[in-house]
């Protein structure tokens, strides 16, 4: 197996040094004559959080991005040739079960394997697989979502206390699923709702919380303080000529996109590049000020460190990761190694078993075994079988 770890480490280096262009350090206080507040080494404090953050979230989607050809270019020929195994197998056992000579208890062992292995590939999208699923199950596919959609429906109603209203897009069992957990989470916000109003009435606010909204009010106008000076400075239209412009169009555009997402790191940064403030300008604000700054910071902290843990989810997600291991260039050769092997030997065994399942002893002795196996690890045959 082919695999890149050094163009990843070099990806990341490259990001680093890219990245140190635009770090948070150029806002950090330093001390002229006495030593830092505490306001101020807690706002020094917040901005090496932040420039942490936002290069561990270009280190994810760098690995991201780099391992994502490596993981397609070596697993999708072997799902490929899983696949046409499968079916190989689907329609050997569908002409077996076409002949005499099995048991009833052999012909239903067959049957289960068929329409068990076949939806693996009608969830690909293979329709001659629905119809072979259809001919030798009890129940159709269609039968069967209908079935396990009512059984979504009055679990969810069970939760709700109420039904769910009908509706012609809950068409599948996804469909139930997800129009419940909507009604879930919108009974929970008007509950919650409820009970923050029900408290707010019968007490008056505390001393600590009137502190914290008058805090966050603060640090919303300075936020909106710091985006309107330079809006006011860098409007195309007080520009001398097109070359500059074209420089104020493209701040201003980062600007926008800076305040839309709450990034009080990056205006202060577009303010330090159009030399609309310095450092010695911000250590020298009053501790109001910096104690507003310091809020927005932290908040901006809690969401960036919120982004991180679901970009982390999505490559686990993606490929295949367990919900506790790191995301790393190693965790993901080690997975992806982990899952070559597991197709590879799954290939293996169904290949040997498609040489010699022509014959009839052998047939009748591999559907032996794999009732037998499916006892011994405790797992009904009827309710799940693949390779």
């Amino acid at each position: 197996m082919h695999h890149q770890p050094d163009l990843f480490s070099n990806e990341i280096k490259d990001t680093q040094r890219q990245t140190s262009g635009n770090s948070a350090n150029a806002l950090k206080m330093t001390a002229q004559h006495d030593q830092l507040s505490p306001g101020q080494q807690r706002f020094n404090r917040l901005l090496a959080r932040i420039d942490k953050l936002k290069l561990q979230l270009v280190e994810v989607q760098v690995i991201r991005d780099a391992h994502r050809p490596v993981y397609h270019q070596i697993l999708t020929p072997l799902r490929e040739r899983h696949s046409l195994c499968v079916r190989e197998m689907v329609f050997l056992l569908d002409s077996r079960l076409q002949r005499r000579g099995l048991s009833t208890q052999q012909e239903r062992i067959a049957a289960t394997i068929l329409c068990n292995l076949s939806m693996q590939l009608i969830a690909q999208g293979d329709e001659e697989m629905k119809a072979l699923h259809d001919k030798h199950s009890s129940e159709s596919l269609a039968q069967k979502e209908q079935s396990a959609m009512m059984d979504m429906r009055e679990m969810m109603e069970d939760m709700l206390g109420e039904s769910l209203v009908d509706d012609e897009s809950l068409e599948t069992v996804h469909d139930v699923f997800k129009a419940g957990m909507k009604r879930l989470r919108e009974a929970e916000a008007a509950e919650q709702e409820a009970h923050q109003q029900a408290r707010i009435r019968k007490r008056k606010p505390s001393a600590a919380q009137l502190q914290a909204k008058a805090d966050q009010e603060a640090a919303e106008t300075t936020l909106r303080k710091v985006f309107r000076q330079l809006a006011s400075a860098l409007h195309p239209d007080r520009a001398s000529d097109s070359d500059e412009r074209e420089r104020k169009t493209v701040l201003m555009s980062e600007a926008n996109a800076a305040y839309d997402r709450r990034d009080l790191v990056a205006l202060l940064q577009i303010q330090l590049r159009t030399e609309l403030t310095d450092t010695a300008s911000i250590a020298k604000m009053a501790d109001e000020q910096i104690a507003a700054l310091t809020l927005l910071l932290k908040q901006q902290a809690l969401e960036l460190e919120s982004e991180l843990q679901q970009q982390r989810h999505d490559v686990r997600c993606e490929f295949g990761l367990k919900s506790y291991e790191t995301v790393s260039v190693a965790s993901l050769n080690r997975s992806l190694r982990a899952e070559e092997s597991f197709f590879e030997r799954d290939l293996s065994a169904m290949q040997q078993d498609l040489q010699q399942l022509t014959d009839d002893k052998f047939f009748k002795r591999w559907l032996k075994d794999q009732e037998r196996l499916s006892k011994e690890s405790r797992v009904d045959i009827f309710d799940d079988w693949r390779y």
